[in-house]
């Protein structure tokens, strides 16, 4: 078998034609240097160098060996430092953020680190949580969750900026048409967000239930929202940036009730134990370039 690393050795010390400047740059000793240069030797049963006072000089048998070497070692050690230094980053987007928030800031850390590659997975809170717990992934970009559904002294939130929820219902909604108090929503089922979210949370406060009252909302994914909202007169809570584009081109419509619900925290969390200098650059990459 080839043994590269021979070859490596050998083209360095025909580069610097000195025994002591080659071990400095392998970061071996000299002797050790020297010994792996006679095994090369052994190997192919030939002398590659002259050795005199002046160094180590390339005999006819060297020269030949090293132009047939040169190129390829040298593309081997490009490889090796590509690979020992790229630095692949993990990061976990949840499922609904739409990647205009946080295209552009991906798009800033590229010009300014071309040796790493973020990988990108789309997850659901759970999942999202329980890889980070695991370090299966090292950032996560999502909205700001309840502490019950995350240890809270593992796993750490930074604040990028808010999100805005709203009532939003479909563009043919008969609740356009009313003037809702907040009595009159407490009435009506109302379509969100599991409990932990920020939606839920804020929506019960908003409308201001009171400690005996029935708490009127119904949670469903984010998926099964948009589908509902196309076949029933429904009123639902979404965040607003997460179907813009569906507001623009009307088929749905935010329901104006007289009072907005408070805007929801958004931003990167991270375990405490798998900082890096290159996440703490991105989380400040995402904190400057994420767009609203």
């Amino acid at each position: 078998m080839v043994n590269l690393e021979l070859y490596r050795i050998f083209k360095i010390v025909a580069d610097e034609e000195n025994l002591t400047k080659a071990s400095e740059i392998l970061h071996i000793s000299q002797p050790a240097v020297t010994k792996h240069i006679k095994n090369l030797e052994n190997e192919l049963n030939v002398q590659l160098f002259k050795r005199s006072k002046y160094g180590m000089i390339l005999n006819e048998n060297g020269k030949k060996l090293y132009l047939q070497i040169k190129n390829s070692i040298e593309n081997l050690s490009k490889s090796d430092y590509i690979f020992h230094t790229l630095k692949d980053i993990k990061l976990g987007v949840h499922v609904n953020m739409p990647e205009k928030i946080y295209s552009s800031a991906i798009l800033k850390f590229y010009e300014n680190n071309e040796n790493s590659i973020i990988n990108i997975d789309k997850l659901t809170a759970q999942n999202m949580f329980s890889m980070l717990e695991k370090q299966k992934i090292d950032l996560a970009l999502s909205k700001k969750y309840s502490h019950e559904i995350y240890d809270y002294n593992e796993i750490k939130f930074i604040k990028i900026g808010e999100l805005h929820d709203a009532f939003i219902v479909n563009s043919n909604s008969e609740y356009l048409n009313k003037k809702l108090s907040k009595e009159d929503l407490r009435n009506t089922t109302i379509y969100t967000l599991k409990k932990f979210s920020s939606a839920y949370q804020n929506l019960v406060k908003s409308l201001e239930y009171k400690a005996n009252d029935k708490i009127n909302i119904d949670h469903v994914n984010y998926t099964a929202m948009l589908e509902l909202l196309k076949v029933r007169d429904i009123i639902t809570v979404i965040t607003r940036e997460y179907v813009e584009e569906k507001l623009d081109n009307k088929e749905l419509c935010v329901l104006e009730v007289g009072f907005s619900l408070p805007c929801a925290e958004f931003g990167v969390y991270y375990n405490v134990n798998s900082k890096s200098k290159e996440l703490d650059n991105l989380i400040e990459i995402l904190k400057n370039n994420c767009k609203i």
